[in-house]
């Protein structure tokens, strides 16, 4: 078994294998970034993300990241390296990772999108399409869409309840796996 080791956890995978992994994480820029400067973050993010087949979507609120990626175990923790050692941000937290059967944002290199204090941006083609994507009743209750939806819908304010409401959940599991 070849194993893709991230963060001491391993995302196991037999050679040739094509499994997919997602990951979901906060952080908070290490000063205000503006426009053109997020712009510039999104094209470099979109061609880092191609070379790896990795997909997703950066929301961005009043110095607060939240981004969702999603690809092979190899090319997605090559990505997340280059992110986690980007000076731009800090205190990076790690929300949700975890392996999935299908993508979510195919098709979207980086969609990337800021969202104001209260929450998403003006309306825009693109904006509803995300919106459409993150509360789409078809899919499986997911943590990251709920993770994603919730910033998109409220801005960076929503990170700190959704952190507790993250731990809460994951503390029920642990507990209903221990009771068995």
């Amino acid at each position: 078994m070849n194993t893709v080791t991230h963060l001491g956890e391993t995302f196991g995978q037999t050679p040739g294998e094509t499994t997919l992994f997602a990951i979901v994480y906060v952080s908070m820029a290490a000063r205000q970034l503006s426009l053109h400067e997020l712009k510039h973050l999104q094209h470099r993010a979109q061609q880092r993300n191609v070379q790896h087949d990795v997909t997703g979507v950066l929301l961005y609120s009043e110095g607060a990241f939240m981004q969702y990626l999603e690809g092979p175990g190899p090319g997605l923790m090559s990505v997340y390296d280059v992110i986690k050692a980007d000076p731009q941000h800090f205190g990076i937290i790690d929300l949700v990772r975890e392996p999935i059967s299908q993508r979510e944002f195919s098709g979207w290199s980086m969609a990337f999108r800021v969202v104001g204090a209260a929450g998403q941006s003006a309306e825009a083609e693109q904006d509803a399409s995300l919106t459409a994507r993150l509360s789409m009743p078809e899919h499986p209750h997911s943590i990251a869409r709920a993770l994603l939806l919730k910033f998109w819908e409220r801005g960076r304010r929503s990170v700190a309840p959704a952190l507790v409401e993250l731990s809460t959940q994951r503390a029920k599991r642990l507990a209903a796996t221990r009771t068995r």
